[in-house]
């Protein structure tokens, strides 16, 4: 396997002569909003942390609530709170946090969601062992709240690859099992280099759904990437969350911008066509595999099977590149169950397991 040297691009953690003693400073940013109740389980999940050398910044957007208040309880010099005399929105407030962190490498984490105590300890060593590493990725777990009945509880294991093991690859080797959807990862669980996502800054209007992960994954075209294939995060999934208030449509619009970036960055990378022709394949397939989980949470918000198909015609344009083969090598039975399944026999199917299946 060929290995793609690291960018000679500047790391504050570097001298002439090797990395400094206390690197990688690394930053866990939480950007919240009138979590009051959550907030601080997520801060304590961060100081939790194995590895010592953080700084847990949280930006508070103007809570109505004590969300302030319980953070300023929290007796820990690791802790800085940022607070803000107004609602500037979600998108804008995590672009704050990019501004303010002073860490080498940033892991932005949503204020409902819990780190493993052992994360940042794994990404460190990787990190450690090959200074000025763009991104090292992790898989997390997803707690799905009040699915079908009030006060339900439901966890779907973190999709980890079975083809590579936790260590540095080639960029493009763990991309391939990302966008194969091989590999769960989200901003929660993806440690980067806090100068790449200032660079692929995508917090804006541009981006109303996904900002997140039009950021952070054109990092992993900048040369090796770390893998830490193991769960090290859970994301809470709840009516609640940010992204179950955008629609469809618009969410889908987001993923095909972010992939047509993401071929455009790999046309700048790598001189080879082989390799530019490949991404922009990954890209495709990562584009199906995102529009069949839009349509799955589109049914999860009340959309009958009817109105799911109708949705998938009506995207034949954005579409237009994907082939039957880009869908078929990302569907999984429990995506294609909860799209086409009437509700009654999905939960029948979810009680016998259906949804632990991968394939």
């Amino acid at each position: 396997m060929s290995l793609v040297d690291v960018k000679n691009s500047p790391v504050s953690g570097q001298t002439g002569s090797g990395p400094r003693a206390d690197y990688p400073l690394i930053t866990v940013a939480i950007p919240t909003y009138n979590r009051s109740a959550l907030v601080k389980g997520c801060v304590e999940s961060a100081l939790a942390q194995t590895y010592r050398n953080i700084e847990v910044m949280v930006s508070d957007n103007a809570s109505p609530d004590d969300t302030v208040a319980v953070l300023r309880s929290i007796s820990d010099k690791r802790v800085r709170v940022l607070t803000s005399t107004e609602n500037v929105g979600a998108i804008a407030n995590h672009a704050k946090c990019l501004r303010e962190a002073k860490g080498d490498y940033l892991v932005l984490v949503s204020d409902d969601n819990v780190l493993d105590s052992k994360f940042l300890e794994k990404c460190a060593r990787l990190i450690r062992q090959e200074p000025g590493l763009p991104i090292v990725l992790a898989g997390y777990d997803n707690l799905v709240m009040d699915e079908f009945y009030k006060d339900e509880r439901r966890v779907v294991p973190a999709i980890l690859s079975k083809k590579l093991t936790t260590g540095i690859w080639d960029g493009v080797d763990v991309l391939r099992e990302y966008f194969h959807g091989k590999i769960s990862a989200d901003s929660l669980s993806v440690v980067v280099r806090t100068d790449l996502l200032r660079r692929y800054d995508r917090y804006s209007d541009e981006y109303p759904v996904s900002p997140d992960k039009a950021t952070w994954i054109p990092a992993m075209l900048e040369g090796r990437v770390g893998l830490i294939n193991e769960c090290c995060a859970t994301y809470m999934v709840h009516g609640s969350s940010l992204s179950s208030r955008m629609s469809a449509d618009d969410r889908l619009k987001d993923f095909c911008k972010m992939m047509d970036e993401v071929s455009a960055i790999a046309v700048q990378k790598f001189p080879d066509p082989a390799k530019q022709r490949e991404v922009k394949a990954l890209s495709l397939r990562y584009l199906a595999y995102q529009a069949m989980v839009t349509l799955v949470l589109y049914r999860r918000e009340g959309a009958g099977a009817g109105a799911a198909i109708r949705k998938f015609w009506n995207w034949r344009g954005m579409l237009k590149e994907c082939s039957v083969t880009d869908y078929l090598a990302t569907a999984r039975l429990r995506s294609v169950g909860r799209i086409l399944l009437p509700m009654p026999l999905f939960r029948m199917a979810m009680a016998l397991g259906f949804d632990n299946l991968k394939r």
